[in-house]
């Protein structure tokens, strides 16, 4: 019979290990001054004592140095020696640290000494650690006979490790026999031995691990590894175990180079168990709207890159290689998932990656210049189609390699107050496999435009504008509907159109809390848009630049803003005024000039959708956006895309959107948060359900319970094809453990 309290040991052993986080401090870490700092004593009653060369200090003793404080009933203290002994509520401050106790012996030259009933609190990470007896016996080291560690304030700590022969080292770890974890007064588990984290830098090691358990990948335990390679870059290491699916290796590289620049290299490798030999077996390793899977050896390589190259040119680098289409399907919410990666792309550099089922993958290189009213642009496009790659199917994907843009912004020429700008490309396009129409070629597109605002009266504003864009091909290998190959060919074309709109606005007084003003501005606008028909079948296609359909196109729209103003005071007492738009509203209408003179389009009404978009904002209870299309020849709604949130003072909050396309989309998404306890246990569910087919989508449920020193997450969700359940217990300034 296996022994509960053997078992209880290796269990608690196990966490204590793996609790080994490199971020965390849990030491004392600020630095006692040395022999050159002067030190100054305060107190009602202070004595010097020839024999044995000490200041005696008593009643409200205040003892300065540099940045340490000592504050007590009683205090001796040897200006030769620096050794001193203080007793009665002593409060030790040094830098953010502090060490409270009913006596210590310190000396300040050699920063070490004894503490009697005390307890070391760390700012950095909030972490106490107390004992009836602690010792600090160098710059960065402390121990204890018994003590006890926490990250939780008060005499009865929510949570608690107790042990004995306690060491401590900063910037390393600590060390304990005999620990036990406590709730409150109820020990949890017990360990012969325990580390603990003790770091105020980046180190070395193991990170809080990922537990868990789904139908597709069976037990889940993902363990990180933290390196640091030095002050400017680090790595991590994972190993995922699935107990249906195998192990998936996976690693992180960062890196900050000089000029900021900086990279981050992610890459995963899976040797999938969950593979049939035949058609109908692979079926069930396969979503529904992918290739079946055939492949064991599965991988994601992505990558982003960003170089100052000197004299204004920059460099942004992205790389996504997936082996199959089903793997971002599998992999979402793990360390090195989808989500995962998705965000920090973001936050590192400012730009995400293509989304998880889209399975034509974005690959660039792009060189940037720009100048106060240019900007020139260098680009590699490479389109990875993993579908075509997986299937062994011809990939006629549409690469660009490379492109050149210059683009000038509106600017003003002269004192003749037309305005212009300027839009050119050269492009290189590339395809693996072709075609009789899908052929490789190279574009170049030039297309200046030019504006003559005026001003109508007092309130009237008029902008005709009128640009020439020029085109010219070289393709390889294409023969249009006439039997014509020539190399070359070329387009001309001009457009023309006006803007025409006026402004309109009031102020409201209220004087309120919620606003002293409101002003509501109005602007409706009349747009004409002009491109004449031009024949443009005998011209290659690589993208909607070749095939430039004619416009005729009168637009108008009325435009509603309200925007409060109101009045803040700074800690100065100074005053100044915010504003917020509250609500934006535009109402729009294309009128199809063509439909109307065209016999051969005669079914078709010049009028076309209805369509109206709005944001809403009035406070931080309630925010709200969405679009609205109808279509007046049909009197039906051709979309709907509506969402909004409402949360009130204790930030509960109802978020749902509703998302209707016609013919493509018909979905209904809610989301609930509910603070149980203020601050301290909400519950969340939400679903997404299909309501073209009556189906949910997604549903999730869960409960976060946060303290100030721990927490403890929850969390159930099931999709079409899974389930799943997530939890994870933190205890901070220690770390986490559980699903991410």
């Amino acid at each position: 019979m296996v022994s509960w309290k053997r078992t209880l040991c290796q269990v608690f052993s196990a966490l204590a290990v793996l609790l080994c986080s490199h971020s965390q401090a849990m030491c004392f870490t600020g630095s006692l001054p040395s022999q050159k700092v002067s030190w100054n004593i305060q107190a009602r009653q202070v004595s010097y004592d020839n024999k044995s060369k000490r200041y005696i200090a008593e009643d409200e003793v205040v003892i300065t140095g540099g940045q340490t404080r000592i504050e007590t009933d009683y205090v001796e203290f040897s200006d030769d020696t620096k050794e001193a002994f203080a007793k009665g509520h002593v409060l030790f401050i040094s830098g953010k640290d502090t060490i409270t106790c009913e006596s210590m012996q310190v000396n300040l030259a050699k920063e070490t000494g004894i503490i009697h009933n005390g307890t070391i609190f760390l700012q950095d990470g909030n972490y106490y650690i107390s004992g009836q007896t602690l010792r600090k016996t160098g710059e960065f080291t402390y121990d204890a006979v018994e003590g006890t560690i926490t990250t939780c304030s008060g005499d009865q700590p929510d949570w608690k490790i107790t042990g004995k022969d306690i060491e401590v080292t900063i910037d390393g770890y600590g060390r304990t026999s005999h620990a036990t974890l406590w709730a409150k007064k109820m020990p949890l588990l017990y360990s012969p031995y325990f580390i603990f984290p003790a770091k105020t830098t980046r180190q070395t090691g193991l990170l809080l691990p990922m537990a868990g358990n789904s139908d597709s990948k069976g037990i889940e335990y993902q363990q990180p590894l933290f390196l640091a390679l030095s002050d400017s870059m680090d790595a991590t290491l994972y190993s995922y175990y699935m107990s249906d699916r195998g192990v998936m290796l996976s690693g992180e590289y960062r890196y900050m180079l000089p000029e900021e620049s900086r990279g981050m290299i992610m890459a995963d490798y899976l040797k999938d168990d969950t593979i049939g030999d035949g058609t109908n077996e692979n079926e069930d390793y396969s979503f529904a709207t992918t290739p079946d899977r055939t492949n064991q050896d599965r991988y994601w390589i992505r990558m982003k890159h960003d170089q100052n190259l000197g004299y204004g040119f920059n460099a942004k680098l992205d790389i996504d290689y997936v082996s199959d289409a089903d793997f971002l399907l599998d992999f979402q919410d793990d360390f090195t998932g989808y989500d995962e990666t998705d965000a920090a792309f973001a936050k590192m550099f400012g730009r995400d990656i293509d989304e998880y089922n889209d399975y034509t993958r974005k690959n660039s290189l792009l060189v940037t210049r720009n100048w106060s009213a240019y900007s020139l642009n260098m680009q590699a496009l490479w389109y990875d189609n993993v579908k075509a790659r997986q299937t062994d199917a011809d990939d006629t994907t549409l690469q660009t390699l490379p492109s050149l843009t210059l683009d000038g912004v509106r600017q003003k020429i002269g004192p003749t107050g037309l305005y212009y700008k300027m839009n050119t490309q050269l492009k290189s396009f590339y395809r693996q496999d072709t075609t009789a129409t899908k052929v490789n070629g190279q574009r170049m597109d030039i297309h200046p435009t030019f504006y003559y605002p005026v001003k109508l009266g007092k309130s009237l504003f008029f902008e005709p504008y009128a640009g020439i864009r020029g085109t010219f091909w070289h393709t390889d290998d294409f023969c249009d509907d006439d039997g014509d190959d020539s190399d070359t060919r070329s387009r001309g074309l001009y457009e023309l159109g006006m803007d025409l709109s006026t402004s309109l606005n009031r102020v409201f007084t209220l004087n309120t809390d919620f606003a002293e003003k409101i002003k509501h501005e109005i602007v409706p606008k009349l747009e004409y848009d002009y491109i004449p028909d031009v024949d443009q079948e005998d011209l290659p296609y690589f993208d909607s630049l070749d095939d430039i359909s004619e416009k005729n196109v009168i637009t108008w729209s009325l435009t509603h803003t309200f925007t409060s103003r109101r009045t803040v005071f700074n800690d100065k007492k100074e005053a100044s005024s915010v504003y917020k738009e509250l609500l934006w509203l535009k109402l729009f209408q294309e009128y199809d000039i063509r439909y109307e003179r065209d016999k051969k389009n005669a079914q078709d009404d010049p009028w076309q959708d209805l369509t109206l978009k709005y944001e809403l904002n009035p406070s931080g209870y309630l925010t709200a956006k969405g679009t609205v299309a109808f279509d007046p020849n049909t009197r039906d709604f051709t979309r709907f895309w509506l969402g909004g949130t409402l949360r009130d003072k204790r930030q509960d909050s109802i978020y749902t959107a509703y998302r209707y396309t016609e013919d493509t989309l018909h979905t209904w998404y809610t989301k609930f948060n509910i603070n149980l306890l203020s601050n301290t246990l909400q519950a969340y569910y939400s679903f997404e359900k299909d309501l073209e087919d009556k189906s949910t989508i997604e549903t999730c449920a869960g409960f976060i319970f946060n303290r100030p020193c721990w927490a403890l997450r929850l969390g159930y969700k099931k999709e079409s094809d899974d389930k799943s359940f997530t939890f994870m217990v933190t205890l901070k300034g220690i770390g986490e453990f559980g699903t991410q």
